[in-house]
């Protein structure tokens, strides 16, 4: 449904024509009917808002919301194609920099006799990095984009500073911590610069654009990780990129400051001070942020995804009372946090009318079907190709790169066809959820050793061109549906959603593969190796490459990975039929509008 759909007669839709009122690029005198304006979507209101106030900042908006929108009110053409090349830039090196942490901690499990610190911080790590995007959202708007950045580098830095000074697994732990909530809200911030610096119609494009580093970063992050433990040693690794990254940060920073400091200067801009005490701002930023509604959901968030990660790496029991209990209490706390947001906050942590519209829930449905789905086979697939396909370590890294290649080759190309079909919603619908299937379904056929190695290239291709589309068509379903103040909240849901489905998916997989590899090896052993399964089993995939390929052994152990990968690969394919009503309930957005204002890409 295109923008103004309901207000404009047919004519008027195919032949473009404005709002009465507003002038193109100039900004109209006239007032709008707040009975009206009440009736419009978010959406609507806020291209209205575009259109009728083109040259100023929105009134009554937050303060981070005014100052990006003064950015792209005062700075030039040039400014924004310098600064979505220097974007891409960060995001190179942050996927460099992430991509050398695989080397590096198992060099430092080594070094501290893989303490099981490390793996509970690794842990928490992944689960607090997404939960804490919620309230980065919060900062964000109501402080600023810069000013959010330049936070979150400080603790990425803090971060890398105690992992490369650590001499024991507490203070690698607690460093390793610091330095996933740190990544996690940068890649957030990046996303919410390229929101905020692009219209809707090119947007798709721009998310798409900005990931294609981790098409080279996927191959040269390794040989980098690789160099740096052959000359020095890890700790030099994290010591190095605290100084390149710092350079490589602070220039965007600075780019955004400067131009809020010159809107202020040309008056786009107020800087007025509050004239609250210290006490007083305490307590308005208290209400603002909605500690406690914030502490409610993040708390509820960590203690139901925690357990099933811990599960997955052997750490609790589906039947132990320390599950059970952060299940119970975790669930618990969803209904507690609804109860404070309805009779007792202030502010909404997340604004309902956002959240309740069927294209965001939706969305946020669509991603944890799809990371859940993903996770099912993804798990155990570099020990599955490794084993069964007899490949080099190198070779089977290669195999798990098939996924990021192609899904950030065919975001491109996916963020192309919306900007020239200016929909989205029936391109996921009918070819990116399809394909995906297809390459999930095709899987369950093609893993083992009967098949060959490229009938399984060809079925991770399938699911990468899914994902690059699926996952830049739910980024764009709740962008579209959002105003300029919800998005950064919006982007922070998916990425929410997403760390349910992959931690949900996680636990899924280990299961099945501890209820299918030891049954299937068992029954597949010769007579003589009966005996031997379970040290075959807990051997992993470092014991079972010992065994020639064609012997009876290894035939029976990649006949076991083969049973494991079927049912995962089952479940995949199954899941993934949540993912058309997901997508059916969407609107079908027109994205040929500005969303923002000023110099925009």
């Amino acid at each position: 449904m295109g923008f103004f759909s309901k207000h404009k007669t047919d004519e008027d839709q195919a032949t473009g024509q404005t709002i009465p009122g507003v002038v193109e690029g100039k900004s109209s005198e006239s007032t709008l009917d707040p009975l009206r304006d009440e009736q419009l979507s978010l959406e609507e209101r806020n291209e209205e808002e575009v259109q009728y106030h083109p040259d100023t900042v929105t009134e009554n908006a937050h303060d981070g919301i005014q100052k990006a929108e003064a950015v792209t009110l005062v700075w030039p053409r040039w400014a924004v194609y310098a600064t979505y090349a220097w974007i891409w830039v960060c995001f190179f090196m942050l996927a460099l920099q992430q991509g050398t942490t695989t080397l590096f901690n198992a060099a430092a499990y080594a070094d501290f006799s893989a303490a099981p610190q490390l793996t509970t911080a690794s842990i928490l790590g992944t689960i607090i990095g997404g939960v804490i995007k919620l309230p980065i959202a919060k900062i964000l708007n109501i402080w600023g984009r810069a000013e959010g950045f330049i936070l979150f580098v400080g603790v990425y830095e803090v971060g890398m500073i105690v992992l490369a000074a650590s001499d024991g697994p507490n203070g690698y732990a607690a460093g390793y911590v610091l330095y996933w909530i740190g990544y996690d809200a940068i890649y957030l911030i990046l996303d919410v610069f390229v929101a905020d610096t692009s219209g809707l119609r090119n947007r798709a494009f721009a998310f798409a654009f900005v990931t294609t580093p981790f098409i080279c970063t996927a191959f040269t992050s390794p040989l980098l990780a690789q160099a740096f433990l052959n000359h020095v040693t890890w700790r030099w690794g994290y010591g190095a990129f605290c100084i390149i990254m710092f350079a490589i940060f602070m220039p965007l920073a600075g780019v955004f400051k400067y131009y809020q400091l010159k809107a202020e200067k040309l008056g786009v801009i107020k800087n007025d001070r509050s004239g609250r005490t210290a006490l007083q701002s305490l307590g308005h930023y208290f209400h603002e942020f909605d500690i406690i509604g914030c502490f409610l959901l993040m708390a509820a968030f960590v203690l139901f995804l925690l357990p099933f990660s811990l599960n997955t790496n052997g750490k609790a029991q589906y039947s132990s009372a320390s599950f059970i209990a952060m299940i119970i209490v975790g669930v618990l706390l969803f209904p507690v946090f609804a109860i404070w947001e309805k009779y007792f906050a202030r502010v909404h942590f997340i604004r309902w009318e956002l959240f309740r519209q069927r294209t965001v829930l939706g969305a946020c449905c669509l991603s944890a079907v799809v990371y859940f789905s993903f996770y099912c086979w993804d798990v155990y697939y570099y020990n599955f190709v490794l084993v069964v396909y007899d490949l080099s370590y190198s070779d089977a890294g290669y195999m798990t790169q098939i996924y990021n290649i192609g899904s950030c080759f065919w975001g491109v190309v996916f963020g192309l066809w919306v900007r020239y079909t200016k929909h989205f919603k029936y391109t996921c619908l009918f070819f990116g959820l399809p394909i995906m299937m297809l390459g999930a379904g095709l899987m369950i056929y093609f893993r083992g050793q009967d098949h060959g190695i490229g009938y399984l290239v060809m079925c991770q291709i399938f699911i990468a061109f899914g994902g690059g589309t699926l996952v830049n068509g739910e980024d764009m379903a709740v962008m579209a549906a959002a105003d300029r103040e919800g998005v950064p909240m919006m982007l922070s849901l998916i990425y929410l959603f997403a760390s349910l489905g992959g931690a949900v998916g996680y636990a899924v997989s280990a299961a099945i593969y501890d209820n299918t590899f030891p049954e299937a090896l068992r029954k597949a052993l010769p007579a003589s190796a009966k005996a031997d399964w379970q040290s075959i089993y807990l051997g992993g995939y470092t014991l079972q490459l010992t065994y020639p390929v064609d012997s009876p052994i290894r035939q029976a152990i990649n006949h076991a990975w083969g049973q494991s990968q079927r049912n995962g690969s089952i479940a995949a394919t199954c899941l993934l039929v949540l993912g058309f009503p997901a997508i059916a309930v969407w609107k079908n957005y027109n994205v040929d509008k500005k969303q923002n204002k000023g110099n925009v890409l």
